[in-house]
């Protein structure tokens, strides 16, 4: 009788493993179609834009309204300055524009540095505190922040970062590799927008000399 009962058991709860490891890959999947879906939203948007701006207006909205999130930030990176430019900040869905670059902070030179998403999901203060920064003097504090890095070739260009201002442990493993992917996915079209910009700047520079050259042969012709 033992026996019997103990080989019931055996299979129950290899049919409860089964059953919990079925779930498991069951969630995972529809966290990938999920992403795969905002991804493939991302990609039909940002096909329609050449502008910089308005690839960074379009992504800037794209992450306020996918995440858990109450400030998105979209900061561009001088390497030669090492200064940062928050093209696109929202808190608490107000907008808010800076006028000029400042000074890269401590935790997106981390960034920089490894190339690499930091995800804070606790302890804010005791972080800032222990690398040197700034506590927030103004506004509110993070209690989850995400940083994530915008590369080209091997070179960090820029920064996307998420905060959580009501509850810490707001961000996922799924959210880092999503916005992971988003940041890959801007930066190839801002890199391409901003190659277009500079071959209209140069064929505009071209026209403008050809226009010259032919008004000095139309003035020597006459004369």
């Amino acid at each position: 009788l033992l026996q019997t009962l103990a080989n019931s058991m055996s299979v129950a709860l290899e049919n409860a493993r089964l059953f919990d490891e079925t779930q498991r890959l069951l969630k995972i999947t529809e966290e990938r179609n999920a992403e795969l879906a905002v991804i493939n939203s991302v990609q039909e948007g940002l096909a329609s834009k050449l502008e910089f701006q308005s690839i960074i207006d379009l992504i800037g909205d794209k992450v306020t309204e996918i995440f858990n999130a109450q400030v998105t930030l979209i900061s561009l990176y001088n390497p030669v300055l090492h200064e940062i430019d928050h093209k696109y900040l929202i808190e608490r869905s107000e907008r808010i524009h800076f006028n000029r670059p400042v000074s890269i902070d401590q935790f997106r030179q981390r960034v920089v540095e490894t190339r690499q998403p930091w995800l804070i999901n606790h302890d804010y203060q005791k972080i800032t505190v222990e690398m040197g920064e700034t506590l927030v003097l103004e506004g509110e504090e993070p209690k989850s922040l995400l940083f994530v890095p915008m590369i080209v070739g091997d070179k960090v260009t820029g920064i996307i970062s998420i905060q959580n201002l009501d509850t810490e442990n707001a961000f996922s493993d799924s959210d880092v590799r999503l916005l992971s992917t988003i940041a890959s996915s801007m930066s190839v079209t801002l890199e391409n927008a901003r190659l277009f910009e500079e071959v209209q700047k140069k064929n505009a520079e071209i026209s403008e000399t050809l226009e010259q050259q032919t008004a000095t042969s139309d003035i020597l012709r006459v004369t």
